[in-house]
């Protein structure tokens, strides 16, 4: 694809284009060939924004064995003794997709003049703090960065290392952003820009230049670039990208990766069944197991079957819900949530939505006491009891009523796909006396919908991460984030520094003040124990309603697809821990 464009003179030859000290990358099976068009499905534009973890790149990343932290965007990393000073050395020669050199004076301009600025960062992000202060980011020379810290920083390499957590700066490049900052530009100039673009002001001029996913102007140093804002989406190979495999081929090997829209997930898994596809994990329900069985000849692909860190459904009752304060004082109580937990029938919903696949819930939580499984235990009776000495009394229509006279009405929002657990759930929950009525809500509407904290329940599932590997994705278990399901004004309150949201409460402020004591803790048995105390009081207060543990993911894979892993390894789930830029499809 590149060849002929260095013939015509419109692209250096491919030694000018890589670093000095290019990223060295092992392939699973074969020396790869170069072409091809990766397809892909998803539901819309909110869908392939999650899709797109291997389209990120990030200072370090896991092992192929997910044991530890390696070097990647970074030649090296050097960590003082005491955890406080971290020390990039990136690779002299990097460049961005446009050709323009990747220098410390990208990190810097991301920290001067984006993360320093009050405008555009209202909030410092948490991960660039300890002990509630800002790091500080240095220049060393052209090819060095340095990130100090007022205290230890256990968690930075985790963070970095998580394509969704801390970017360290790496998606901003500085030639072209600058034109959309006051900084830099005229400020008639910026007001037309603003002005043309039809946003309200020169920071969401900024926002929108930035986003990668939604701006194919900007400069990537990842595999492959958005080229084409769909449908379809099409993102297109890197020519400066700075990884080659053990031969010295520059990466990657497929051309392009094209995002196909169709209107939900069902469609998604017809045309994987119709071989459509040419890989595709996202939006593959391991329910219909059998279905992509039977139909692997006839749409020439293999079924993956692969351990991840999903758990079975999740039910989320909103601690934090407005407009109904009676219903948020029953979900407070945690008899409420007891009972709840006690009527699920957990080995039906295994049999009935895994296949008998499905891990126990106890597996997500190793080490902890017997006796805080007990309100997972399948118990109707105690369940009844417990709502009975709430003095939810039942009706005379058999279901349960409020203290304030009304019915007792249990609206879970699920996202699509979850459905037949949470109707499993769902009709469990009937037979102690509660109405419930789930209600599907597209990809495009659930963050508004959750973001708006309104809702009293919903269903999805848990991203639950083995060992240390927990600490980059804690919304889960304690009030840390927006997204934080049972509790979001909490997790807001934590996320914006008390500048949004409410305090946390109870034992979800304990949990608080352990995740902050984790932050500047080093050792990594110690973490581990901390990890440990905030998962004794998720499970003590009942804060979710939890069925299964661990479920196998599905991965449908074009048979001349090659160097994907057999089984995927699910360090932070997504496909950049199975190294995507080594994929090549291979010709006859």
């Amino acid at each position: 694809m590149l060849e002929e464009l260095v013939k015509a003179g419109k692209l250096p030859p491919v030694e000018e284009r890589l670093p000095k000290e290019p990223m060295v990358l092992s392939v699973l099976e074969e020396i790869g060939q170069y072409g091809g068009t990766w397809d892909t499905a998803v539901t819309g534009m909110a869908d392939m924004r999650g899709a797109t973890s291997y389209m990120l790149e990030t200072w370090v990343r896991w092992n192929p064995d997910c044991s530890e932290w390696e070097p990647s965007v970074a030649k090296k990393v050097e960590v003082s003794e005491d955890g406080t000073e971290w020390t990039f050395y990136m690779r002299e020669g990097m460049k961005w997709s446009d050709g323009e050199p990747f220098t410390a004076d990208d990190i810097m301009f991301w920290y001067e003049d984006v993360i320093l600025n009050d405008e555009l960062t209202p909030s410092k992000p948490s991960w660039m703090k300890t002990g509630g202060e800002l790091g500080v980011v240095e220049k060393v020379d052209d090819y060095t960065v340095k990130f100090k810290f007022s205290k230890p920083h256990g968690m930075f390499p985790l963070l970095l290392a998580f394509v969704w957590g801390a970017n360290g700066g790496i998606g901003y490049p500085a030639h072209y952003l600058k034109q959309f900052h006051p900084k830099y530009v005229k400020k008639e100039d910026l007001d037309q820009m603003v002005k043309d673009a039809g946003v309200e002001n020169w920071t969401q001029l900024f926002a929108k230049k930035v986003e990668r996913r939604e701006n194919p102007d900007i400069p990537s140093i990842a595999a492959w670039k958005l080229i084409e804002l769909g449908p379809p989406f099409i993102w297109e190979r890197n020519p400066y990208f700075y990884k080659v495999d053990p031969e010295g081929n520059q990466l990657p090997y497929i051309d392009r990766v094209r995002y196909l829209v169709v209107e939900d997930k069902q469609m998604i898994s017809m045309k994987a069944v119709a071989g459509e596809l040419t890989h595709q994990a996202r939006n593959i329900s391991f329910s219909d197991m059998p279905l992509y069985m039977d139909n692997r000849e006839k749409g020439d692909y293999r079924v993956i079957k692969s351990p991840t860190v999903l758990t079975g459904a999740i039910v989320y009752p909103n601690q934090n819900l407005r407009g109904d304060d009676v219903l948020r004082d029953i979900i407070r109580d945690v008899r409420f949530r007891k009972a709840l937990n006690l009527a699920i029938k957990r080995d039906e919903i295994n049999e009935l939505v895994y296949l008998g696949e499905s891990g126990p819930i106890e597996d997500v939580f190793p080490g902890l006491e017997p006796e805080y499984f007990e309100h997972l235990k399948y118990d109707p009776e105690q369940a009844k009891a417990l709502l009975d000495e709430m003095g939810l009394e039942v009706g005379p229509d058999g279901y349960r009523m409020r203290p304030d006279g009304k019915q007792l009405v249990i609206k879970i929002d699920t996202m699509a796909g979850y459905m037949d657990p949470i109707q499993l759930i769902a009709s469990y929950w009937e037979e102690i006396g509660l109405k419930v009525a789930p209600e599907e809500v597209s990809y495009d509407l659930w963050w508004p919908r959750i973001n708006s904290w309104e809702y009293a329940f919903s269903g999805y599932t848990m991203s639950a991460y083995p060992g240390l590997s927990r600490l980059i994705y804690m919304l889960w278990f304690e009030p840390v984030s927006s997204s934080t399901y049972w509790a979001p004004a909490w997790g807001m309150y934590f996320q914006s520094e008390g500048q949004q949201g409410d305090p946390p409460e109870g034992d979800a402020a304990k949990m608080i003040e352990i995740h902050r004591e984790i932050e500047v803790t080093i050792d990594p048995a110690k973490q581990q124990e901390l990890i440990n105390e905030i998962m004794r009081l998720y499970l003590k207060n009942a804060y979710t309603v939890l069925t299964t543990g661990y479920i196998p993911g599905i991965t449908i894979v074009k048979n001349q697809m090659r160097n994907v892993p057999d089984p995927v390894t699910f360090c932070i789930l997504h496909d950049n821990d199975s190294w995507a830029e080594q994929y090549f499809i291979k010709q006859a």
